[in-house]
């Protein structure tokens, strides 16, 4: 790895995708080669019948190894990972072809960080059904990364452009929230935030904790989860060096987050963070395993099979990911 530019690996998820379109388009951004070399994870014949799509005229060049890529604007340097060609499948169809290499491709690129040859994998967007047909019998991005990396105990951290977020709880019954909420539960979820965030440039990450009940439970009149577990975690936490902060409201934390007071929000359920980070960030989400050996990291997005092959789908998920997979702050 070089020391001025560190190799940052990079997926085209599903080849029947959006994927290899918006790898293209972000990888034109001639700017990500000041501070990275960029190495695609996936196959040149792919790329190559992507490019009119895409509206790029890139270079593809096929390199054997990571460690071979050169991180020169206009080119795009692609490790090829087994055979494939587009008469293999049928683009706007994921099948369990395509879904054993997307497959490949991550845990060929996530080997590559293992040895430190890349220092961060980006995954494109892939199909966990295809996946699933294809092998790769996970329930998740999660839970697949976490076994090509040899971790376990691991947590998604949403990340964009001005709002970044984790949930205690994911996808559970609402009524189990509560119980799920417990004081180790949330300082947990504190310390491999602090980590994920730590991973990715930030030295001394503000966290900022939401409440479960309204107006945090108001003294215990509407709820005493916050009394009696998030803010014992939030103290524990403290006491490690952790800066956590609240809890706050969950209707004004995502304000207090816009004027600055902090760099993240852990929210305690799915869809109170989740619906407002979409609403604010949609185009602009791409997610980080937090408490893996290196930066993983996959857009917020998914294969968008209705439009492959179009030309119509965005590139900026993959290319902050990009940026932060490089150390990089995403532009303002």
């Amino acid at each position: 790895m070089t020391a001025e530019r560190p190799r940052v690996a990079v997926t085209i998820g599903d080849p029947a995708g959006i994927g290899p379109e918006i790898a293209l388009k972000a990888l034109a951004h001639r700017e990500l080669y000041d501070f990275s070399i960029p190495v695609v994870f996936g196959n040149a014949k792919v790329l190559e019948a992507n490019k009119s799509v895409a509206g790029v005229t890139s270079k593809i060049r096929a390199i054997a190894d990571a460690s071979e890529a050169r991180g020169e604007a206009g080119t795009v340097d692609v490790v090829e990972v087994g055979s494939l060609s587009m008469s293999d499948f049928k683009v706007g169809e994921g099948s369990a072809v395509t879904g054993a290499f997307s497959g490949k491709c991550l845990e060929t690129a996530i080997g590559c960080a293992r040895k430190g040859v890349v220092r961060a994998v980006v995954q494109g967007p892939a199909s966990k059904q295809a996946q699933n047909a294809g092998g790769y019998k996970f329930a998740g991005f999660r839970e697949t990364a976490n076994a090509m990396a040899g971790c376990d105990d691991t947590i998604l951290i949403t990340l964009g452009k001005v709002y970044n977020l984790t949930r205690v709880t994911t996808h559970v019954p609402l009524s189990d929230v509560p119980r799920l909420c417990s004081r180790q539960a949330v300082l947990r979820v504190i310390q491999l935030t602090h980590k994920g965030m730590k991973a990715v440039g930030y030295e001394r990450p503000r966290i900022g904790v939401a409440g479960l009940n309204p107006h945090c439970g108001e003294g215990g009149l509407m709820g005493r989860e916050e009394i009696e577990q998030i803010i014992p975690a939030i103290e524990d936490a403290r006491a490690e060096g952790i800066v956590a902060l609240g809890p706050y409201p969950g209707d004004t934390v995502f304000l207090n987050m816009k004027a600055g007071e902090f760099d993240v929000i852990i929210s305690m359920y799915h869809d109170h963070g989740n619906a407002c980070i979409k609403l604010a960030e949609f185009g602009t989400l791409f997610n980080l395993l937090a408490g893996a050996p290196f930066p993983i990291l996959t857009v917020h997005h998914g294969t968008a099979f209705d439009i492959a092959g179009k030309g119509l789908a965005g590139e900026t998920n993959l290319l902050y990911a990009l940026y932060i997979a490089a150390g990089h702050k995403v532009p303002a």
